[in-house]
């Protein structure tokens, strides 16, 4: 019973439930019929919103009718916020962060991170491309093309999902082929010396369409390498997409996709160390006595860095993938296969100041192949259901060479090696799954289901230095059931609470010493949350409150190397955490051409009974990495006749409050400031969107933010920066 005290102290939601229910059920009985696919915000002359459709439980619903708390961000929302890159998503969606310092990303939903960076550890949160898994987290940091939308699934989804969406889900779904002929695109220019475009075609039969794309950008960069003369955190994208479908008669179709991507952009690479922190236990700063660095090895600003090594990236992703849906009377059959490959090679000056101190080059390359097989049903009985099939394997190789260079770091002058070694890992995954849904009366229904998974990964690892070699094996099994209850007391209002669990599998760290073996993660998740539209169809509001009782939560720590005398990373699983918050959103038309909306949440996290095991200092209390106690977001958008076409304006303020960021959270150096970025773009559109201009603003106060922080004892402390203020201007058409 303990788990349900949580939901008990809800009572503001539960309050909020009973005053909608009578205002949503005067409300709607004049509503207007609502069709489309927009963006959950009006049109210029709309008195109500638009509906949004998503496929975040694997069945098509509206964005309203979805009993979870999913966040659906549409190609338009997009477009207005000035959003191409991912990592800008958390911008927009409440309770979600992307963290890129260098080669690490670091991806969180509601306080669930997966800051275990290592080719045998697995995400914490899934991120799916049109329905297939992507395996590594860095596939996660990309440009977004040619989109239908973005769901962000909020919540362990251990029935649908499986072991490695302990935190939730995100979802890009991409645009579909149609049999009409259709053409889009912009070509854009901006701050920094950038130049973007991206492209589109389409068309065909009822019973073969394809749809083309592609998306180039590059820049000069954000962050000066005073010691090369070179740009850092600069874009340098490129990708093509290809999409083709076939009717499989009256009842069936077969989609295929194809796409390619080559990332050589350095976001998150310009780190440097901050010299204002100084002492024993920071050499790499200024004025230690035997490094006798000064500020001329150091950066003038955090825009202007010194780096003496080349800093490169690159990082290559393919997606193929066939999906078969059919219709077989009062079942629906689906099947996704995926096969994806990622590709990437780094170079670092990881003493990040202007000597040569440190220096490491990795590669990685994964590739994993996935099939999904989905029975549900279809019709109008009480009785809806899901089953499926998930069956997963990958393999990967992960090289890494750090070098120390001088006198001090290796005894004598010259190079010699801190670390050489080549892993290998390999990951086999099997589940069934099923879900189903009871309409006991109009009003009440109620929610069963449950996820078996078997999960088996092997390691292999060779010291190219000593010539040691270590291999392991590890194998986890996971039962992750969901129970839901769901209430409609009236058109337009829903209410739902539910208890569910997530599981991430264990795996390994390949530390100097060889093959470290971590334990699963789990979550037991509790929520309640009320869904309504209100005021004929004009306003959405939605709450959610939640609970988590975390445990086993796997840690990335520095830990010191007795060899060395430096520290070296870990994973070592806490002994468990708390997370319990709430989230707000809301969207409204609000007449004369205006609308507008905001999204919150609150978080609150803490490790318990946690000891650091490198400073084997208790850190019981302290916040979950990349997990803000508040952040939110608001817009507000107005649309105009002028000029024989329209003119919309959107203006949003983005807050987030400080972090704790992965990997060293044991330092009070180790966090980021609270911050609030202004956005905001101008547009007028030819009717019809034939053709367009749109000039939009990013960070328009000039904010200067933090995106990484972590403290290296017996190193410095090192930073990275998000982007100053920039402008774009586009020239789009469609047709």
């Amino acid at each position: 019973m303990t788990h349900f005290a949580p939901l008990i102290r809800l009572s503001p939601v539960a309050l909020a439930i009973a005053m909608l229910a009578p205002l949503s059920a005067n409300a709607q009985q004049n509503a207007p019929a609502q069709t489309g696919t927009g963006t959950g915000q009006a049109e210029s002359a709309a008195t109500s919103l638009e509906r949004v459709e998503v496929t975040a439980l694997k069945t098509r619903q509206t964005l309203q009718d979805v009993p979870a708390s999913v966040t659906a961000l549409t190609a338009d929302d997009l477009a207005r916020s000035g959003i191409v890159n991912s990592a800008d998503l958390q911008q927009k969606v409440p309770g979600l962060s992307l963290s890129s310092g260098g080669r690490e990303t670091n991806l969180s939903i509601r306080g669930v991170s997966n800051n275990v960076r290592s080719i045998g550890a697995d995400p914490s949160n899934a991120v799916h491309l049109d329905g297939v898994y992507l395996p590594r987290s860095s596939m996660a940091l990309t440009e977004l093309f040619d989109l239908q939308r973005v769901e962000v699934l909020k919540g362990p989804e251990g029935t649908l999902y499986g072991r490695n969406a302990t935190g939730g889900a995100i979802n890009v779904v991409t645009r579909a082929p149609t049999a009409n002929p259709s053409a889009e695109g912009f070509i854009g220019s901006g701050s920094l010396g950038l130049r973007r475009t991206q492209m589109a075609v389409g068309g065909g039969t009822d019973d073969v369409s394809g749809r083309l794309a592609v998306a180039y950008s590059k820049d000069d960069g954000y962050t000066r390498n005073l010691s090369t003369g070179t740009g850092l955190d600069d874009n340098n994208f490129k990708a093509f997409r290809g999409k083709l479908r076939v009717a499989l008669g009256a009842k069936g179709d077969l989609t295929l996709l194809a796409q390619a991507s080559e990332d050589k952009g350095t976001i998150g690479y310009g780190v440097s160390t901050d010299p204002t922190i100084t002492g024993p236990l920071y050499p790499y700063s200024v004025g230690d006595p035997d490094y006798k660095l000064t500020a001329a090895n150091h950066r003038t600003d955090a825009r202007n860095i010194r780096l003496d090594s080349p800093v490169t990236s690159s990082r290559k992703t393919s997606v193929m993938a066939a999906t078969v849906n059919w219709d077989l009377g009062a079942v629906g059959f689906k099947s996704i296969t995926g096969i994806t490959s990622f590709k990437s090679g780094d170079q670092n000056d990881v003493d990040w100041t202007g000597a040569k101190l440190e220096t490491q080059d990795t590669t990685t390359d994964v590739k994993s192949t996935s099939q999904e097989f989905q029975l549900y049903s279809q019709g109008d009985g009480p009785l809806e259901w899901t089953a499926g099939i998930f069956l997963y394997r990958d393999k990967g190789t992960e090289t890494l060479d750090w070098l120390l260079h001088g006198p001090i770091n290796c005894g004598v002058p010259g190079s010699c090696d801190f670390a050489r070694q080549t892993v290998k890992s390999s990951g086999r995954s099997e589940a069934v799954f099923g879900q189903m849904t009871y309409h006991f009366t109009s009003k009440w229904s109620g929610l069963l289901g449950a996820r078996y998974s078997r999960d088996t990964k092997d390691g292999d690892a060779t010291n190219r230095r000593s010539g040691a070699n270590f291999i392991g094996d590890v194998s986890f099994s996971s039962f992750t059931p969901k129970a839901q209850l769901q209430w409609k007391p009236s058109k337009g209002l829903m209410a739902y609470t539910s208890v569910s669990k997530g599981f991430k599998s264990g795996g390994f760290n390949f530390g100097r010493a060889g093959i470290e073996k971590f334990e699963p993660e789990s979550i037991l998740a509790t929520e309640v949350g009320v869904r309504s539209t209100l005021m004929g169809g004009a306003l959405s509001l939605n709450a959610s409150a939640f609970n988590y009782d975390y445990k086993d939560l796997q840690l990335r720590t520095a830990v010191m190397d007795a060899v060395s005398g430096k520290f070296v990373v870990n994973v070592n699983n806490a002994s468990k955490a708390k997370v319990q918050g709430l989230e707000l959103s809301a969207d409204a038309a609000l007449g004369a051409g205006f609308s507008g909306g905001l999204s919150a949440a609150y978080i609150d996290s803490e490790l318990l009974n946690y000891v650091s095991p490198s400073t084997r200092r208790d850190l019981s209390g302290m916040p979950l990495p990349l997990t803000p106690k508040s952040s939110g977001s608001v817009w507000l958008d107005h649309k105009v006749a002028m000029a024989g076409g329209q003119l919309r304006s959107h203006l949003e303020y983005n807050y987030r409050s400080s972090v704790v960021f992965p990997l060293t959270l044991d330092q009070a150096n180790n966090k980021g400031e609270a911050y609030g970025l202004v956005n905001a773009s101008l547009r007028w559109s030819a009717p019809r969107d034939a053709w367009y201009m749109q000039a939009g603003v990013m960070n328009a106060t000039d904010k200067l933010y933090r995106t990484m922080r972590a403290d290296y004892a017996y190193g410095g402390v090192v930073e990275s920066f998000g982007a100053p203020r920039t402008f774009e201007l586009r020239l789009g058409f469609k047709y």
